[in-house]
């Protein structure tokens, strides 16, 4: 690789994990509006991504009429749902830490039916363990669900530290560039 692409590369990886390292500060410093900024994101991407499918569907010469409606219905409720997201961006929030208690719950349920009845190529006690596991962490998701995405905010900073200083030490070293 010439020198003037691994100078290149270097400064890519650089610039994107002191980002990501920024981000992560920043997402374990202020969980709660760190949520809030993300969940705005979010609903800016939905009423564009919305609104580019009507547009789509009304321009959609050619196409089956069915495609055509199917798209500007589901664009329609992509980009209400963005509004409502941008109107207050806690109710989509709290759905998705609802939606991912229930998700650990069944999926609880799931570990414990196959530990009790006894799932091939697995054993009985760990599977067991992991369903209780499971169904008592989508407990305290639905109890809690706030607490539940701040500490998934938490979390996701501390990912992206680990992630952006990773990165800064697998950096190729300068003397590549001298090659």
């Amino acid at each position: 690789m010439d020198s003037r692409a691994v100078r290149t590369f270097r400064v890519f990886v650089i610039v994107t994990a002191v980002v990501a390292i920024a981000l992560g500060v920043v997402a374990i410093v202020w969980p709660r509006p760190s949520l809030v900024v993300v969940a705005l994101l979010f609903g800016v991407y939905l009423v564009v991504a919305g609104a580019l499918r009507v547009f789509a569907a009304v321009r959609g010469h050619g196409t089956p009429p069915v495609w055509r409606w199917t798209s500007g219905i589901v664009g329609a409720l992509v980009g209400i749902a963005g509004l409502v997201t941008l109107l207050d961006p806690a109710v989509p929030l709290v759905v998705y830490a609802l939606l991912a208690g229930i998700g650990f719950i069944v999926e609880g349920v799931a570990a414990l039916v196959g530990g009790f009845v006894g799932h091939p190529g697995s054993s009985r006690v760990p599977t067991i363990v992991s369903g209780v596991l499971s169904v008592l962490g989508g407990v305290v998701v639905l109890v809690a669900p706030g607490l539940a995405l701040t500490v998934f905010m938490v979390f996701s900073g501390i990912a992206l530290i680990v992630v952006g200083a990773a990165a800064l030490l697998l950096l190729p070293p300068r003397a590549a560039l001298r090659r």
